[in-house]
This record gives structure tokens, C-alpha cells and sequence, in this order.
């Protein structure tokens, strides 16, 4: 499985570089503080690579006048005509000046029709700075851009978004009742963080079914790397990657040391619904699995100039010597899928789950000015074979689907809902239902054979047996659900079975 022994040793640390710096945005904003991470677009700002080093610097020559592109003054003449209109006959005198230029460099970047370029003012910065290096007042999901809106690409485990069972796929419509749609998850992030104990509501789409939720955000703490020993097979361990941030390779060769010394002896690793992060570590830990010399990633870039990265010892010496396979899904992006692809084209490993998102760019960040950042796509990234993922995805070598239940509807309990009733959400209850064991049709008529199945799971529960569906049954029926997907995560024991 190109597991093949390379000499120990320390990860190297990336550096940081406070001017500029290489991100390779990912799909979406970690909301866990930010509904945290990115999920995307999470960024970070690193020298580690040279990628765009060479790059932004054509770019400032660019700026300061040695390109035929420059501003004319013909140019400036407009912008300064349409600014001074604005500030001396808009109706309303109390127009901000400042609102006015960051709108003007907003659509700037947004003229370029690329979802990983924006300009980013005051809370839109202090989110992505914070997001690499601590913890947060949010709610625990993660994000990405997708058909003008911000999505919701993964919920973490115990925080506000899970618990309230919001999932993967939901679109944010609003929040607290501001429109989001065709903002940037920057934007939708610094909405949704804040003060830890605060409530944020937020209206969701999920399929045909619009509902809004009100969460009350926790500290979420960034925990990139969580490493368990299989409960079935103690020889395989589970070290499952949730983004690529500041300190992540170093998470990785800790846990999989700590596994190791439990007796572990194979690994399942998972990227699944990880929506990227830093460049760096994503090179940093390809380097554990790709001998040294073949080639990790290539970067191409405006100029079409290619550049390869090879595996070696300046990335770091830890390796995986031992058997292990790499989980991916749709919501694998970035980052994550330059690891799988590294992995399959360069190291022959075994990739199991469903094609990844398809995210094939670089982004790089400049400051403007006090609390403003542009981050703007600089590069494709291709993978060891040259070939370019965006919008395409990279393709399992062994494709598992979850079970049917797995995309299930939240449950809306602002009303009990009781026998007679008629809707989507009856629908939803009984697929959950139906997905726990219980003998019920899911057909959207909450008949007599429904209550029955409801007063059952109250039973198990401890709750009142009305054969009601209040807000005590709902919640305690997603949580069941989800226990119940994650006793049955059929990717996962393909992996399990691979490895045996």
C-alpha cells in the first residue's frame, strides 16, 4: 500500500509570515468558532512554501505600475465621480465613508467571479485569525461556498449544531433574520460566532424543507486530530483529520505515536468531510506516507510555469510504516484531497468512501490596511499525475455509500406534532423511526402505528409515553439517529474489513 520505511525524525514546524502568506483555501469557513473551521475556505497564513512567493511579488510590480493594466487616470477619475456623488447626494447624509470603499473593494474581488477571492474587513479577519489559533464562542459547524450560498459541510461532535441537528448539506439562509445569500462564509461566519452563553438564529434549508433554529453557542475548542482504537479489532487504529491548521502534522505523528503504544498495528485514516486548510500541512503530512523524491503535489501557476513537490526530509521524517487506507467523501476538499491524492498516485494507497468536493486552487493573503485582508486565488494545484481536481473531484479506489437514512430531515419541534397530522416533518420522524428498527411507513401520515412506534422509543428513552412528538422526543430522536449511523458508518467497516 506504499507504506514503504523512511528515516524517523521531528515534523518541521511551518513558518508564519504575517505580510504574506500561501493558503490554500478550502472549502469552507471552520464555524467551529467559526462555525469554526473553514470549511473553506480555511485558510491560514504560512511561508512554508514558495508557491506564491514569487507569485505576489509579479503581482505588487503589478500594483505599482509596471503592468499595462494600471489604473489610468481616466480610471481613478470614475471612482472618485462615483464616491463623490454618493457622499454629497445620496439621500442619506449619514452615509459611512468607510462603508462605501470597503463595498468598492468588496466587488473588486467579488468581479472576479471566484468564491476564493474577497476582501476582508474587521470580524471577517479576526475570524479566520482566531479559527487557526484557539477557541471559540460558535456553534461547531463547519462550512463551504456552494451556488452563491454557505453551506454546512460537517457538524463536530458535541457542540451546539449537533446537538440542535443541523448536518451536512444544509444551506444557511439567515441569520438572525439577515439575508446570507451571496455572502461570503467569511461574512456568514463573523454572524454566527459569538459571545459564548448567546443565542444566534439561524433559518436552514434542507432539501424542500425550510425551518429556523435558534443555538446557543459554546467554547469550541480546535481539535484537529482525534485518534481511537477500533472497538471491534484493537490492532487498527482510527485517526480521523477534521482540518489542516497550524499545528496539524505535529497532531498526527502524536497520535499515531499514542496509538502505537496501544498496541495499534493498522490504520484507518479519514478525511471525510475535512474541508482543508494550510498548504503546509498538507505537504507535511503527505511526506509521512510518499517516499522521498516522488512527487507529493504540483502547483501551476497564472504563467503556466509548474512546480513539483517531492517528498523528503525537509518536510519532516516521521513516517507511517504500517498497513492503512484513507476514508474520503463529498466533503473531503482542499487539503485533504492534495493527502488523497498524494496517497493514491504516489504512495498506491487504498482510498475508500465517495469523489471528493474538487477544490484545485491556491489562495494567498495580503494585508490592506488596518483589520483588511485580500485573499485572492493565485495558483492551481494539481496532484502528482498533473492532473487538475477542481470541480471534479478525485475518485475512490473502492466507492461505499452510507445508509439510506443518513440525509434525514431535522426534526421541526417548535409544535408537537401527534397522530393525524399530515407534513414533511411527520415524514422525517417516521424515516428515523424507521431507520432505528421500528415498524412504521414513511409516508408522512403520522397514523396509529406511528404513535405506537414513538410511545416505544419514549419507553426506551425515559420520557413521557404520549406517542407525541414534543421537543424532548425530537431532540432525543436525532441523537439516536446519529448514534445509530455512526454504529452503522458503512465506510468506516469497509475500511475495518480492508485492513483484516
Amino acid at each position: 500500500m506504499g507504506n514503504n520505511p523512511k528515516p524517523q525524525g521531528a515534523v518541521q514546524n511551518g513558518l508564519e509570515s504575517k505580510k504574506v502568506s500561501v493558503w490554500i483555501l478550502f472549502l469552507a469557513v471552520l464555524l467551529t468558532g467559526v462555525f469554526t473551521y473553514f470549511g473553506t475556505s480555511y485558510a491560514a497564513r504560512t511561508s512554508q512554501n514558495q508557491v506564491a512567493q514569487s507569485e505576489t511579488k509579479n503581482d505588487s510590480n503589478n500594483v505599482t505600475g509596471k503592468s499595462s493594466d494600471t489604473l489610468t487616470n481616466d480610471d481613478l477619475a470614475k471612482l472618485e465621480l462615483v464616491y463623490d456623488t454618493l457622499v454629497s447626494g445620496y439621500v442619506d447624509k449619514n452615509i459611512n465613508k468607510d462603508d462605501i470603499i470597503n463595498g468598492a473593494l468588496k466587488g473588486m474581488a467579488e468581479a472576479t467571479g471566484d468564491p476564493y477571492t474577497n476582501y476582508l474587513v474587521n470580524d471577517e479577519t479576526a475570524a479566520i485569525d482566531e479559527t487557526m489559533t484557539g477557541s471559540f464562542g460558535g456553534i461547531g459547524a463547519e462550512l463551504r461556498s456552494e451556488n452563491n450560498r454557505v453551506i454546512i459541510s460537517n457538524t463536530r461532535e458535541g457542540t451546539p449544531a449537533q446537538k440542535i441537528g443541523l448536518q451536512e448539506n444544509d444551506a444557511i439562509l439567515k441569520v438572525n433574520g439577515e439575508d446570507m445569500e451571496g455572502k461570503s462564509i467569511s461574512y456568514v461566519v463573523s454572524k454566527v460566532r459569538g459571545e459564548v452563553g448567546t443565542d444566534v438564529t439561524l433559518t436552514i434549508q434542507r432539501g424542500t424543507q425550510e425551518l429556523e433554529v435558534k443555538i446557543t453557542r459554546a467554547k469550541i475548542a480546535i481539535e484537529t486530530v482525534k485518534g481511537t482504537v477500533d472497538s471491534t479489532d484493537a490492532t487498527i487504529g482510527h485517526v480521523q483529520i477534521n482540518s489542516f491548521a497550524k499545528n496539524t502534522a505535529k497532531e498526527v505523528e502524536k497520535t499515531v505515536t499514542d496509538l502505537r503504544e496501544k498496541g495499534v498495528k493498522k490504520f484507518i485514516f479519514d478525511v471525510r468531510y475535512n474541508p482543508g486548510g494550510l498548504l503546509d500541512q498538507a505537504i507535511m503530512i503527505a511526506n509521512m506516507f510518499v517516499d522521498d523524491g516522488k512527487t507529493i503535489l504540483n502547483v501551476e501557476n497564472r504563467d503556466g510555469q509548474i512546480k513539483s513537490y517531492n517528498a523528503s526530509k525537509d518536510y519532516g521524517t516521521f513516517e507511517i510504516t504500517e498497513p492503512y487506507v484513507l476514508l474520503v467523501n463529498e466533503g473531503s476538499a482542499s487539503a485533504s484531497e492534495i493527502l488523497a491524492a498524494a496517497l493514491k498516485e504516489s504512495a498506491d494507497a487504498k482510498l475508500i468512501g465517495k469523489k471528493t468536493y474538487g477544490k484545485g486552487t491556491v489562495q494567498s493573503v495580503i494585508e490592506v490596511g488596518d483589520n483588511a485582508e485580500l485573499k485572492y486565488t493565485i495558483a492551481k494545484w494539481l496532484t502528482p499525475n498533473k492532473t487538475w481536481i477542481h470541480k471534479t473531484g478525485i475518485e475512490p479506489t473502492e466507492e461505499v455509500s452510507m445508509p439510506d437514512y443518513y440525509n434525514i430531515t431535522i426534526i421541526d419541534t417548535r409544535e408537537v406534532v401527534k397522530e393525524g397530522a399530515v407534513s414533511d416533518n411527520v415524514k422525517t420522524i417516521e424515516t428515523i423511526l424507521k431507520g432505528l428498527g421500528y415498524d412504521v411507513t414513511a409516508d408522512g401520515y403520522f397514523d396509529s402505528k406511528t404513535t405506537e412506534a414513538v410511545k416505544e422509543f419514549q419507553k426506551s428513552k425515559g420520557l413521557s409515553e404520549t406517542g407525541e412528538v414534543d421537543e424532548k422526543t425530537g431532540t432525543a430522536l436525532m441523537s439516536a439517529i446519529r448514534d445509530a449511523l455512526k454504529a452503522n458508518d458503512t465506510q468506516y467497516k469497509a475500511a475495518v474489513k480492508a485492513l483484516q
